[in-house]
């Protein structure tokens, strides 16, 4: 085949712009990201008159991109919760946090769910101070570089949340009258060059032993017990109860199980009171629902005490 000056010289201006359109090439847009609470189930309430319902709220912080997250949800209220009342449905899930993530961008979004009215400003200060100087680690800092970055920075601000929760009780305590801490988690959401990587990490336990009912704090990834109450879809009103796994059947739905045993006061005796509640959490990319993974198995004497470290 032979080409003329003027063919070929066409083929060389083609070339040329093909190189500098590929050298000037712009990194792929940003993914929009969000976090949604789909569940709220109360299985045992805070309120000791257990034909009464819960107040219940969260606090959202963090950060995302380099900026910070301080949210209350719902905004100057609270949510009505008992075991046949969930706080929060998937009729009208809650987005805890959204945004766009361009490559390399994280969020870090740390959910605090409690019980109460919300009124006691003072306690809710001093425990906001001291949870966000826990997630230091991400603040002012926008992009991760590498997964050791990703996974370093979940277990650093992991590990400085518990110190904070482990003396939960010195803010929050039913003696001192003042709101409920009722579980923390952490979701970490990162674009690693256009992929959305994830990781939820529950603070764990916090005082007292994995089995047995003793005196206990902790949020884990773990099946329930058969107590959850479920609405019959198809018979309105009617309850069964359930057990319910930390991961959902298509794997779109992760849950999250808080728990406090505690012996309260009651007419001179003391009497064992559990607080108990579920969170049901899904990450949207780009509006649909991405699949998540246990991790870190801890088997137990049976399957109520197996429970896992994170999920991903």
């Amino acid at each position: 085949m032979r080409f003329g000056l003027r063919s070929l010289s066409g083929l060389l201006v083609a070339g040329a712009a093909m190189l500098a359109a590929l050298g000037t090439a712009q990194p792929a847009s940003a993914t929009p990201v969000q976090v949604n609470l789909t569940n709220l189930r109360t299985i045992q309430t805070f309120n000791l008159d257990k034909k009464g319902n819960d107040d219940v709220y969260l606090l959202v912080t963090g950060a995302a991109k380099g900026q910070p997250i301080s949210e209350r949800l719902p905004q100057g209220k609270t949510w009505s919760g008992n075991t046949k009342e969930q706080a929060v449905s998937e009729k009208q899930p809650v987005t805890v946090w959204k945004g766009d993530l361009g490559n390399g961008e994280f969020a870090l979004i740390t959910v605090t769910l409690m019980q109460g009215k919300g009124t006691d400003e003072g306690k809710i200060k001093e425990y906001l101070g001291k949870i966000t100087d826990a997630e230091k680690d991400a603040a002012g800092k926008k992009t991760l570089a590498s997964a050791d970055d990703f996974k370093n920075l979940a277990k650093d601000t992991l590990k400085n949340e518990r110190a904070v929760i482990t003396k939960i009780k010195d803010i929050f305590s039913r003696e001192k009258k003042t709101d409920h801490y009722g579980g923390l988690f952490n979701v970490l959401v990162w674009n690693n060059n256009g992929k959305i990587v994830k990781r939820l990490d529950p603070v764990g336990l916090t005082f007292g032993e994995h089995n047995g009912t003793d005196v206990k704090i902790y949020t884990k990834l773990k099946n329930t017990r058969s107590n959850v109450m479920v609405a019959d879809p198809n018979k309105p009103g009617e309850f069964a109860q359930q057990s319910l796994a930390p991961l959902s059947d298509d794997q779109a739905t992760i849950r999250v199980k808080m728990l406090e045993t505690e012996y309260t006061e009651e007419a001179g005796r003391k009497v064992r009171n559990v607080t108990d509640y579920l969170a049901d959490i899904q990450v949207l990319d780009n509006g649909k629902p991405v699949k998540w993974n246990l991790e870190g198995d801890n088997p137990g004497a049976d399957e109520i005490h197996e429970y896992w470290d994170w999920a991903s």
